[in-house]
């Protein structure tokens, strides 16, 4: 009986923090009240107060769960390759993917960034440095040409282009006789080989 109880309390919390996703996502933090997110989940206000004990808290655990780069970050962790190139081109287009599968997460990264402040990064950089440490070391080590950069400032340059593709793309989707844009294979070449054309010698 207690398990059953745990489980279903477990169940409900879940069902509080999907529903704060979506709320947020669509109002904003601060455009969001507890009875919107109680409605959404099917709860009495005073039934969220047995899992959260404010509205913070359940932002703090909307972001914990899906902020883009601790979505997509264990995506890392499946990536293959057998050489440098293939590694890189394999985790962008899987952390890509998981980005993109849910675009509710674009609005969790403006929340924390702009109604938030970042308060929440320290913690969340908790839970995603162990998540993407392996994936960097193996990186670092797979080609000497590499320049000898500590492997978390590999991962922030990668994090950053991958976040500036997704991004600016969002951006852009929408405007009629758009120029060609590039893909993400021409980002990673660029990360890999720089903008400018090898001089021939």
């Amino acid at each position: 009986m207690t398990e059953q109880k745990i489980t279903k309390g477990q169940q409900t919390r879940e069902v509080l923090i999907e529903s704060a996703l979506h709320q947020f996502a669509a109002n904003g933090y601060h455009g969001t009240s507890m009875r919107q997110i109680a409605e959404a989940a099917g709860l009495a206000v005073g039934g969220i107060y047995n899992h959260f004990a404010s509205k913070e808290e359940i932002l703090k655990a909307v972001i914990l769960q899906y902020h883009p780069l601790n979505v997509a970050g264990p995506e890392l962790a499946g990536a293959q390759g057998a050489s440098f190139e293939a590694l890189l081109h394999d985790a962008a287009h899987r952390f890509y993917e998981a980005i993109r599968s849910q675009p509710e997460l674009l609005n969790v990264l403006f929340i924390e960034l702009v109604e938030c402040k970042g308060q929440h990064l320290p913690e969340l950089f908790e839970t995603l440095f162990p998540k993407v440490e392996h994936f960097a070391r193996r990186l670092v080590t797979m080609d000497a040409r590499l320049r000898p950069l500590p492997p978390f400032v590999v991962i922030r340059i990668f994090f950053s282009m991958l976040m500036g593709f997704f991004l600016t793309e969002t951006l852009f989707a929408k405007i009629p006789a758009m120029p060609p844009m590039g893909n993400l294979d021409d980002f990673i070449e660029v990360i890999m080989h720089g903008l400018l054309v090898a001089s021939e010698e």
